[in-house]
């Protein structure tokens, strides 16, 4: 048999095998096709719920790490002021401290410099530090003797740059408080208690003197 004849009949045999098994190879192919499209739908939502989890990590990362900042923010600042016009930072730091002292510790908190010039709308943060040197009065319960010899009680608030007075013998006068008097006395209204020990036989009660008695304003021990 000639070359050309056995490859006609190699060609014949082949086309004959294909012919007997073409439901078989078709199932084979389709079944290729199949898991090629399987695995590109695998690949496609493996890769978006890869995308999408790290979005939410993310998320919760900057959650949990901004929740932090703002802990540790108030583990620092007890508030925040706007200012508005006419406001110093005198009378701002007596609003929170009761004491003006503390302006020093609101200017360094806000890194202002020089006479710490503030303006309106301005934000201030209000550190947590320790009161200075009270300079602010707070309402006091007083009791005054009126010129029929009823007794009246009076609220009143006023600034600690009152007049000095003297230790020793002190004349009661109308708005006067045990408070008000420390701090004209001392300059320290906590020292209260110093002058209402001294006179506790006069008034049991602190809340309540009397105008125009006369009380001792002890000297303090060094």
């Amino acid at each position: 048999m000639k070359k050309g004849q056995r490859s006609s009949k190699r060609i014949k045999n082949i086309l004959k095998f294909l012919k007997m098994n073409e439901n078989t190879i078709s199932t084979l192919m389709g079944g290729m096709v199949i898991i090629v499209i399987a695995g590109l739908i695998f690949n496609y939502f493996r890769t978006a719920n890869l995308k999408t989890w790290q979005g939410i990590l993310l998320n919760e990362q900057e959650a949990a790490s901004t929740e932090m900042k703002d802990d540790s923010l108030n583990d620092k600042i007890m508030a925040t002021y706007k200012v508005v016009k006419g406001d110093d930072l005198w009378h701002i730091s007596e609003k929170y401290y009761k004491s003006g002292y503390n302006y020093v510790d609101i200017m360094q908190e806000n890194n202002l410099t020089g006479k710490g010039v503030i303006v309106a709308d301005m934000e201030l943060r209000i550190p947590k530090v320790e009161a200075k040197k009270t300079t602010v009065i707070e309402s006091a319960k007083e009791m005054t003797i009126s010129d029929n010899g009823d007794l009246i009680k009076t609220d009143s608030v006023e600034s600690a740059n009152a007049t000095s007075i003297e230790t020793g013998e002190y004349l009661i006068q109308k708005g006067d408080s045990y408070w008000k008097i420390a701090v004209r006395a001392y300059g320290d209204g906590y020292k209260w208690t110093k002058i209402y020990w001294a006179n506790k036989n006069l008034f049991a009660d602190p809340d309540m003197i009397f105008t125009g008695v006369k009380i001792t304003i002890p000297v303090l021990e060094k």
